[in-house]
């Protein structure tokens, strides 16, 4: 037998699963995944897959051998990985209680040394919002940030500038962006006007990625826009799904403070990209270049975290802390992005530990990390992690690592953001101006002058209006979130 795929992993359950946990969820994927009720391309494939999995885990002496040689292979996997992994647990032991515990595990990803340094050709497509908004100092900044990325072009790079607003067209093709007069007259062309569809600009900004798709490199798209779309927010989602199954990347940039944070967190987390808040334009081209910068520093690209908890346990929240923060969510699998060469992907995982009796270890995670490496055909790689702490009836006396409680403690001050947020929306804006408040406090006590005088200035705020401003609801959600950028681990 060839340990070819993870069957714990196809089945979504942990690696000491009961019997009953493993026949539970092959009638769940076999529901899902049945040729007779789907016909979607790979989907049979899969559950010849699921069904082969099931076999073997089923009969305890296929799975013992199964096992064995998939112990091997995760020795194997980890000593040829071009990935390392420092991992650190909030306590050394879970304590056995008849109550849930909080736990949290810190995962930073670090390139081998032994990667060759590869600068990867960029594709590259650029959505501008071109609504009436949009118009004067805002698209005079756009077009110049835009025409200084093209200079920095290499030949094997493409480039496109697609605009839009209730209709998108591409303005600059990649042929035309290699001539700087012939993009430079384009852009001249550049005019604001009509409303605001972000699907219009994500669907003709993927179409010209895919013309000169990159298997080798980096495919990456940044849409700017400062204003809300309406009615397509579905659209954009599913477009982000797409593009992530691709290995299409997204940065999101939202000028002034007209746009909808919510969806473009979401959109742009689901391909493993991030949000960025410019308050005025002026920024815009030193925000594109370091994006620029950023793409041809990667060493692994589409990074993905997939694999299932142990039997008592369950995943509360995620965070991306590195190399830029992001919400992740509560479910696997995770995109993370790209791992750059001389960095680290930094991930926070909030787990909640159900009761524990008579066990003397548990399991919390069996996962496993995948990226493509630059340089190599994009060869996907793969890394197993099995994550297991011993039990004991003793809490353990030591304080956890200073590195989860610096994040925990930024961590901290984000969520009490977006407990005021969600307080305002519930009507209960007396109650959200005391916590901005509070957050005034400990931001100022963090050496956070500016954000404590947002913080102050938004408590204000809603004491007479009962309402946050749009500039200051950003300005605190994207400088807390700023905050979670703390310096990674030493690699081991």
């Amino acid at each position: 037998m060839s340990v070819e795929k993870d069957y714990y992993t196809l089945l979504k359950v942990p690696r000491n699963a009961t019997t009953e946990q493993i026949r539970r969820a092959f009638r769940e994927a076999a529901h899902q995944l049945h040729p007779d009720k789907n016909i979607r391309i790979g989907e049979t494939e899969l559950f010849l897959s699921v069904s082969k999995a099931y076999e073997t885990l089923i009969e305890p002496d296929l799975r013992a051998a199964y096992d064995e040689e998939l112990a091997a292979a995760d020795i194997a996997f980890a000593a040829a990985s071009p990935f390392h992994i420092n991992i650190l647990n909030s306590r050394n032991n879970l304590l056995e209680i008849d109550e849930p515990q909080v736990h949290y595990i810190l995962l930073d990803v670090f390139p081998s040394e032994d990667l060759p340094e590869v600068r990867p050709p960029i594709n590259l497509s650029i959505v501008i919002d071109r609504s009436t908004s949009m118009d004067g100092k805002r698209m005079d900044q756009v077009r110049a940030a835009v025409l200084a990325i093209l200079e920095d072009l290499q030949p094997e790079d493409n480039t496109s500038i697609t605009a839009f607003s209730d209709r998108a067209d591409v303005i600059v093709s990649p042929d035309q962006a290699k001539v700087l007069s012939t993009a430079r007259a384009r852009l001249s062309l550049l005019q604001a006007g009509g409303g605001t569809e972000i699907a219009q600009g994500l669907t003709t900004g993927l179409d010209e990625i895919h013309q000169t798709f990159s298997k080798e490199g980096i495919n990456h798209l940044v849409l700017l826009t400062d204003g809300r779309t309406y009615g397509d927010e579905e659209l954009c989602l599913e477009l982000a799904d797409q593009a992530a199954a691709a290995g299409i990347t997204f940065n999101c940039v939202g000028i002034g403070s007209d746009w909808s944070d919510r969806l473009l967190d979401e959109i742009a987390s689901r391909t493993g990209g991030h949000v960025i808040f410019l308050n005025t334009p002026r920024a815009v081209t030193d925000l594109l270049h370091s994006i620029y910068d950023s793409l041809i520093q990667i060493a692994a690209k589409n990074l993905q975290i997939d694999g299932a908890l142990g039997q008592q346990v369950d995943l509360r929240s995620s965070y991306r802390l590195l190399p830029e923060p992001m919400p992740l969510g509560d479910s696997f699998p995770m995109t993370l992005g790209h791992l750059p060469r001389n960095g680290s992907v930094r991930l926070l995982l909030e787990l909640v530990v159900h009761p524990l009796a008579g066990a003397s270890e548990l399991t919390l995670a069996h996962l496993n990390l995948s990226g493509d490496l630059i340089g190599a055909d994009s060869e996907t790689k793969t890394l197993p992690l099995d994550i297991s702490l011993p039990v004991s009836p003793e809490a353990d006396p030591q304080p956890p690592p200073q590195e989860i409680s610096s994040a925990l403690n930024m961590l901290a001050l984000y969520k009490m953001q977006e407990k005021a947020r969600h307080e305002v929306e519930l009507g209960q804006s007396s109650q959200a101006a005391r916590r901005l408040e509070n957050l005034a406090t400990q931001l100022l006590a963090a050496g956070e002058r500016d954000l404590a005088k947002a913080a102050l200035h938004e408590a204000v705020q809603l004491s007479r209006s009962k309402r946050f401003s749009t500039e200051g609801e950003k300005t605190l959600k994207y400088g807390t979130r700023a905050l979670l950028l703390l310096p990674p681990t030493s690699e081991s």
